[in-house]
Parts: structure tokens; sequence; C-alpha cells
């Protein structure tokens, strides 16, 4: 296949279009807070060679000068405009911090301020998460010639920015137009995605089949989703059968349908990108001159704000009014709040975003791919395994829940797709528990780790030594499915310079490994790959055309928005298990339309057009998210050692605790705090640059241990998680690797950055056919 390179001589593939995620501030940034002679004095302190004065007076110098630091963070222009993207409140924040100065008394109001600094700033420097200027990312090529990776950075930073309006802004402003009678009568309705008519009963999934009256079925016929509702209408009086005497009961009936929920009648916008330009498309549809000029003048209002948005890239003075102009003009064309989850760290969403590409010629030289293969192919060959095995689990209670609903007559795919819910997502004993406690048992027994002393802290590894072990452990030959071909690995090299990583001196960490997940397909990747055609063709040639693909609700977790899928085929079909916007109506199929039968001794779904699918293949992408999270080299233990194999670390040293058991929740002055973090470092052996990850949390935090600011944010943390849960709450800590100065991504300025090459790699072997 042209978009693969060989992963040396493992039998696995690479793409040769490699995404590059990045930090958008530079690494030397974590540095602004570190306090090393504040913490030698606590621990001198901690050990009774340093008495309470003098660590006293070190603790005052360390806030002192991580105030001043802070201040310095909250006027840098950069910080300020990120912080305007996320939370433009938050502004209020850095000003007071500038407003009183360095030296203001660090009462509640102060260190609260502060402790937002810091949040922000952990996330903007030591993170790669893509999102706005402060999380550029770029797509580079494998190339066969170059021993390591070759990046050429550009005069800035970003090469390339764009603001996108939210898919719920332009929704929420299309219903206020569908809301109008006189736009609706020129929108086309739709029978509901979910919604399978069979003569003159409607089947949905979960639900019994319910009877509709000939007018009714004569109107869901011709709903769709191409002509206006005042065509339909006209049609309905114009057959007699129907019983419809006047267009105003046509409308009452279309608005009947709806209510009911066998009916779409609106603008029925796509998620994603395209959104914007599907909904201005469909406003010049409507036929009456004076309600399409309304309605365009209103979206032309958003775009006009949205585009003052984008042009004040650089100015976050400007940034904060323009994004407050925008808001303001949402809410006049709605009357809703510009606000959705508000509060929400990472489910909040305003109005519009910023996505950006980083200034930056890629290439990844084959030599790396070739030194980390033998290395690689081990947790290759073990996601290989884990997709066998969920198949086979998944598959056979699939089949349990085929013979528990076959006793009434055809089975309706929807049916099943709702009582599987139970043991795919619900509580209680699931299949996917067991295989991933297995998998995780497994990589114990390959790794020797019932052997390994006790607190020891690093085990290094070859390759040659394991692959045998490997194969016992995880003998699978093929994938359970077909997207579990694809699996994603981050890769996070360090290098001691931009030009030893070329040379090929380098090491790796093994971030995460998406299992059976082709994470390149999603909009906010796609969105900036300069042939997106070319990634389409890539995607069909490992999983497949004519797949049958999940049409997702709104809201539904993991998709939609930014993260939509992109890279779906033409001859894709598209299943729809729910009521759900923007459905293809030429390859759609109604869950309930669908019947699962057996066949060969393979349960398969089949279409209303005889197309088949396995069931398991049916399922895959809810058994692929099982998939990516049983991923675990190994069960939790309260110490786990760096485990290092070649030069790819598998895991970070690791350390598990609990909220209880750390101390850290109870101390209410400042400087205890801190000494109760200095003891817990101690008494766990920590390093000094962390991450934490609190279970009530989405995302692990930055932690640098030596700092007043940051220790103090740790436990303000953990206080937060007892009161939401209590003492058992779960606390990992895992080691800050790459280290700070292995940072190798470079600027036009050669400021180094933070940053993982995320690559796709294919599996040779065809998936099995189970269920």
């Amino acid at each position: 296949m042209t978009h693969l390179v060989p992963l040396g001589d493992t039998g696995w593939s690479v793409w040769r279009d490699v995404l590059l995620r990045s930090a958008g501030f530079p690494a030397d940034g974590l540095d602004r807070f570190a306090a090393p002679d504040c913490a030698d004095a606590a621990d001198r302190h901690l050990a009774g060679d340093l008495d309470a004065s003098a660590f006293s007076a070190a603790y005052a110098d360390a806030t002192r000068a991580s105030s001043a630091a802070v201040c310095e963070v909250a006027a840098d222009p950069l910080f300020r405009e990120a912080v305007a993207w996320q939370n433009p409140e938050a502004l209020v924040a850095l000003d007071g911090l500038l407003r009183d100065g360095p030296d203001a008394p660090r009462n509640v109001r102060r260190r609260g301020r502060e402790n937002v600094v810091a949040g922000y700033w952990q996330r903007y420097v030591a993170k790669c998460e893509t999102i706005g200027f402060f999380g550029p990312v770029c797509w580079g090529t494998v190339e066969p010639g170059p021993p390591g990776v070759v990046a050429t950075s550009g005069p800035g930073l970003l090469r390339r920015r764009a603001v996108q309006l939210e898919y719920w802004a332009l929704a929420a402003y299309a219903n206020r137009l569908a809301a109008d009678p006189e736009v609706r009568r020129w929108l086309a309705p739709a029978r509901a995605p979910h919604v399978h008519l069979d003569g003159r009963v409607v089947h949905r999934p979960a639900q019994r089949p319910a009877p509709v009256s000939l007018t009714e079925s004569t109107a869901l016929l011709r709903c769709d989703g191409i002509r206006p509702a005042r065509d339909i209408v006209d049609d309905l009086v114009a057959d007699r059968q129907t019983g419809v005497r006047r267009a105003e009961e046509g409308f009452l009936l279309l608005a009947h349908l709806v209510e009911r929920g066998l009916l779409r009648w609106d603008f029925d916008l796509p998620q994603g990108f395209v959104a914007q330009e599907c909904l201005r498309e469909r406003i010049e549809a409507i036929g009456d001159p004076e309600c399409r000029k309304e309605a365009l003048a209103g979206l032309d209002r958003l775009a006009t704000a949205r585009t003052r948005v984008a042009d004040a890239a650089g100015d976050p003075a400007a940034l904060a009014g323009v994004l407050s102009a925008l808001d303001a003009e949402f809410t006049a064309l709605t009357g809703l709040p510009p606000r959705r989850r508000a509060g929400q760290n990472y489910a909040g969403r305003a109005l519009c975003h910023e996505e950006t590409v980083r200034d930056v010629e890629l290439t990844v030289g084959a030599g790396v791919l070739d030194a980390l293969a033998p290395a690689l192919d081990l947790p290759l060959r073990a996601a290989r395994w884990l997709t066998a095995e969920l198949a086979t689990a998944y598959g056979d209670a699939l089949r349990d829940l085929y013979a528990d609903l076959s006793g009434d007559g055809p089975v309706r795919l929807g049916d099943l797709w709702f009582v599987a819910q139970g043991p795919l997502f619900g509580p209680g004993d699931r299949p996917v528990d067991r295989v991933a406690g297995e998998f995780a048992a497994r990589w114990e027994r390959v790794l020797g780790l019932a052997d390994l002393p006790a607190g020891a802290a690093r085990l290094d590894l070859g390759s040659t030594e394991l692959a045998p072990r490997v194969a016992e452990q995880f003998p699978a030959t093929r994938p359970g499915w077909s997207a579990g071909r694809v699996h994603s690995p981050d890769l996070q090299l360090f290098a001691e310079s931009p030009q030893a990583l070329a040379a090929g001196e380098f090491g790796a960490v093994l971030g995460e490994l998406h299992a059976a997940y082709a994470t390149f397909n999603a909009e906010l990747f796609t969105h900036c790959h300069p042939d997106l055609d070319r990634l389409r063709r890539a995607y069909a040639a490992d999983l497949g055309t004519g797949r049958l693909r999940p049409l997702y609700p709104v809201d539904f977790p993991r998709v939609g928005g930014r993260l939509s899928a992109s890279l779906s085929g033409p001859d894709d079909y598209r299943l729809a298990f729910a009521d759900a916007p923007g459905a293809p109506r030429d390859r759609l199929v109604p869950a309930n339309a669908a019947i699962v039968s057996e066949v060969d001794g393979v349960l398969v779904a089949t279409g209303p057009d005889g197309a088949r699918w396995p069931l398991v293949e049916v399922f895959s992408d809810l058994i692929a998210v099982h998939a990516g999270d049983a991923f675990k080299l190994m069960t939790d233990r309260p110490h786990s050692p760096r485990i290092t194999v070649d030069r790819l670390v598998l895991h970070r040293e690791t350390w598990r605790t609990t909220v209880g058991a750390s101390g850290l929740t109870d101390a209410a002055d400042q400087a205890q705090r801190y000494l109760a973090v200095r003891r817990w470092r101690a008494a766990l052996g920590l390093p000094e640059r962390v991450f934490v990850r609190v279970a009530t949390e989405l995302k692990p935090a930055y932690v640098d241990l030596t700092s007043p600011l940051y220790a103090n944010r740790l436990c303000l943390l953990l206080r937060a998680a007892r009161r939401a849960e209590g003492d058992e709450v779960t606390v990992t800590v895992s080691e800050l690797l790459p280290a700070l100065g292995q940072a190798w991504l470079p600027d036009g300025a050669g400021r180094r950055y933070v940053s993982e090459l995320r690559l796709h790699i294919s599996d040779s072997a065809e998936a099995e056919v189970m269920a």
C-alpha cells in the first residue's frame, strides 16, 4: 500500500502521514515557579536540621518570588490571549493580580487568583492539548532516508489559524429560525433517522412497533429531507386518500409527527466544521425573499462577529472585547446565554474555537521507527490479542442477548443495540472487566514483575528477551474486527537537542497506545491536512469499504463537534440508533430496519438493501472504547517502576495512593500545606516534578513539588476530591518524562516545546469474523 512503510522487520506497517501535537509555550516555562531552595529548607526542617524560623524565612522568600513570577505570567500578552480564549472572565483575576502587584497581602482572593494562573500555565506549557494557538498541530511524513527527526521551524509559532463557530451555537440559531412558521414551511422535513417505516407500522429501537394511520404513513413516506414542507403539504392536499383538505391541516400533521419523534423538521445540520456552510446553503434555499433575507442577516451578524474574533489574534485586549461582542450578538439573535455547560473545565463550551497549525516542516526518518520497531512490536501484539479477546467476549454476550430476543420473531438490530448497552457500559461484571484484568496480569508475567525487588524504580529489558514471552502470553494471530487492524500510539521522543534527534540519538516514551482506534479520524486533526482525500483512501485501504458506521446523536460521549469523524468513505453506511442531526439519507440504515440472524454460524445484521455486516463489526466502535481503556500494562499497584525496552519507555514510574492516605487535605495554613507535601513526597519517594491524576478529575495536572504555589494547588485539588467523593478517591502520580531539558521541538528562536508524535500502525493480518 502506498500509504504505508514497514515498521522494521515486525510485519506491522506505519502510515506515511504522522501528526505532531505540541504545547504552545516553551518547556522552560515550568521553571518559573520552581523553588528548590525552599524545598531544601523544608526537608531539613522536617528532618530536625533547621529551625522553624529559618524555614519560615525560606518559605516567605519563595512565596514572594512565586508572586512576582505569577504577575509576570499574568502580564504576558500570549498568556492573556490564551486565557481569553478559554475563559474571558478569568482576565479579571489576571488584572487583579497586576493591579495589586507582587507584594500584595496573600489573602484568600489573592491565593485564588494565583491558583488560576498556575492551573492554566501548567496546561499551556506541559501538555499537548490540541486547542487554540496554545496547542498547535502539524502534519509530517515518514521518509526512508533520514536516521532521525528533522523539524525545520518557520519564523513564527503558527503557520495558520482559523476560527470556527461552535456547532451548538449554529444549531441554536438554526432552531430559533425554525421556530418561525414562515421559515419552517420552506424547510425539508425528513423521517427521524432511527425511524423505520414498514408499511403502516413504525419501528424504533427499544420501543414497541406502533401503527400509524394511512395519512401519517403517506406523509412520512413523502418527507425525504429534500422537498420543502410546503410542497409536501400541497401533495397531501391534492391526494384525496389522505383526508387532508387544507394546507393548515397538512402543517399541523407534520408538527404532530415531530412531537411524536417520527419526523425532523428543522435545518438538520450535520455535526462538524461544515455546519456553518450547510446552514447558509439551507437558508439560501428559503423561497420567501423576506424570510431568507432576515435569516441570512442574522447568520451574517454571527459570521461577522466571528471574523472580528479571528482578526483580533495576537491582541488579548481586543480579543476579550470581540468575544464579548460575539456573545452579545448570539444572545440578541437567540435569547440564549453564550455559554454551554458553563464552569466545566473540559466540557464547557463558548461560541467559537480556534484551530491552529504549527509553523514547522516535519520529516520522521524511517530510522527512528526501525530503532523502535522491536520494542513497539511487543505492545502491538498485545493490542491484537486484546481486540481478539474483546471480540470473543462481546461476541458471546451478543449471542446470548440474541437468543433472549429471538423467541418473539425477527430480532431487530435496534432492539439488540439497546439491550447491549448493559454489558457494554452498565455496572456490574462486564466482559471488558474480565478481559482487561487478564490483559494486565499477562503483561505482569511478561515483565516478570512478581520477581522484582520491592521499591525497584527501574526495569530495563531487551525486546529479544521479551519477544518469546509476549508470543506465549498474547498468541492471537488476527485482530478481532476490521478497525482493530489500526492502532494509534503517541510517542514522546526525547533528545538532548534537535540536532541529536536528527542524528538518531534519542529515546522515546509510549505515552498512550490507542488500541483499535484510528485517532486521525477527527475534524480537529484532518482540517489542516494538505490532502484529505489521501487520508480517506488510506483509511479505506486499512479498514475496508461499505462499513456500517454509527450515526451519533448530539452530546454522545467522545464524538461530535471538533471530534466528528472525517474519514468515512462514500460507500460507508450510517447506522441510526437514536435521533441525530445531519443523517446522509442515501446510505442510512435505521437500526430497526436491519435484521439480525445467523448465517453460516456467524451472527450478522442485514440492511434493507441486503448488505450484511458481522455483528461484532456493527458494535466495533463501542467495543473499541473498551480496547483503549483496557490497554494497561499492569494491574494497579502502590508503586510501579519505569519499564524500558531497548530505547522505548513502555511505562513511567508510577505511585498510587488515596486522598485520605496522602495527608494533604487537613492543613489550613499555607506553610503547613507545603510541609505536608514535602513529607508526602519523601514518604513515597517521588521526584520533584510529577503529573498527578485525581480520580474525580478528567485529566492529570502537572505539579512541581518544590513550588509553594503548586503545593497549595495540589492540596486544594485533593480537598475538593474529598468533599466530592470521600477519602478513598484514588490519586495516581507519575514521573515527568521526558524531562524538560529533553524537549526537542524548536521554534524559530530556538526555544523548545513539549511535543508528541501520533502514528497510525496497521496490522498485516486480516480480522477474524466472529459472533
